[in-house]
């Protein structure tokens, strides 16, 4: 499930000036030649080059980061960015971190069917295969808990990785990432607009999340206290980007 590995960062010029130099804008880095069939793509040198706006957060303790607020027309963009420069099958593409889950479910997409990879620096990640899992019920299910509710054309999935209590009074996550093969998900119909509200690790929620785009015709997410946004769209009612209110709470 994880595997460690030396990465070449793609810093993002023209789609252009890329495509015409051969890939010129990867990092030259003698250490990852046993590693040229693999294209990290740093999702937030691709969010500064959309003009995605920025706001320093702060962490405590002296300590602060970026936060991207992608949007719509941000999102738009990037999906024709990367459909554009990146068409080799013979390689795997591994799309860093960002700041909500609908994003990177977003660029999956947007690359498929090329083999892509998610870099989750969280606890215990690494290089997350972005696997397909077994579906039905199982319990225990490795921590992992699941709520459906189906209302017309839409479906509404609550999950949650960790156990709560913990993670409130340790600050740490408590699901293994080892254990995501293992996790079994709810089977829901075909053709309905899901959405998804996860707590938890990122990690997981994609990796889950993603599972469910097949045969959905839409699939919005959201993740601790924000409002679903549209991941992925094969209707014309729905775009990626789309923002939905959220007012089913998640109590698991």
């Amino acid at each position: 499930m994880k595997i460690k590995v030396r990465y070449s960062i793609i810093l993002f010029a023209s789609a252009l000036i890329a495509l015409s130099a051969n890939w010129g804008f990867a990092q030259n880095n003698k250490q990852i030649n046993n590693e040229a069939d693999k294209v990290v793509i740093d999702v937030s040198q691709l969010g500064k080059k959309m003009g995605v706006p920025e706001d320093k957060m702060d962490l405590g303790g002296g300590k602060s980061f970026m936060l991207q607020r992608w949007n719509k027309e941000h999102i738009k963009k990037a999906i024709d960015e990367l459909k554009y420069c990146f068409k080799e099958p013979k390689k795997t593409y591994v799309l860093t971190e960002v700041p909500a889950p609908w994003i990177t479910l977003a660029l999956i997409q947007a690359l498929q069917p090329l083999k892509v990879h998610y870099l989750y620096p969280g606890q215990g990640g690494d290089e997350l295969e972005l696997i397909d899992l077994k579906r039905g019920t199982q319990s225990p299910n490795y921590d992992v808990l699941f709520e459906v509710k189906e209302q017309g054309d839409d479906v509404f999935i609550n999950l949650t990785s960790d156990r709560s209590k913990e993670v409130t009074e340790g600050g740490k996550h408590t699901f293994d990432l080892a254990n995501l093969s293992k996790v079994v998900i709810p089977d829901i119909p075909a053709g309905k607009n899901v959405f998804i509200h996860g707590k938890g690790m990122y990690g997981a929620m994609v990796t889950i999340a993603r599972n469910y785009i097949k045969n959905c015709k839409s699939l919005s997410m959201a993740a601790h206290e924000t409002d679903y946004v549209c991941a992925v769209s094969f209707t014309k009612d729905r775009e990626t980007g789309d923002v939905t209110k959220r007012t089913l709470q998640n109590n698991l």
